[in-house]
């Protein structure tokens, strides 16, 4: 069995506007996933929140970061290119 997939989720030349319809998405979806899990863990009490709220703080960092690019492209009357892979590979449970 192969031990890793790659699997291209965004890929294609986008204007600025579709770029930022479509990484912000992406990027929201993953901060609400980690606010929800960090949520969940505080309302029952299982365990630390804290690797959730540093994902919200790298997420929420990522995004600032693409709304920069993204205003530079619009000032610059420039199209997006973006290729985004995820990758996925097995491992041995900790």
């Amino acid at each position: 069995m192969e031990n890793q997939k790659e699997f291209k989720l965004v890929k294609g030349v986008f204007s600025p506007e579709d770029a930022k319809e479509v990484l912000f998405k992406l990027v929201n979806s993953k901060i609400k996933y980690h606010q929800l899990e960090k949520f969940s863990l505080a309302e029952r009490n299982a365990g630390d929140v804290n690797y959730s709220e540093e994902r919200i703080h790298q997420l929420e960092s990522s995004k600032n970061q693409i709304e920069n690019q993204i205003n530079l492209a619009q000032k610059e009357n420039k199209f997006i290119k973006i290729d985004g892979t995820i990758v996925l590979e097995f491992i041995d449970k900790f």
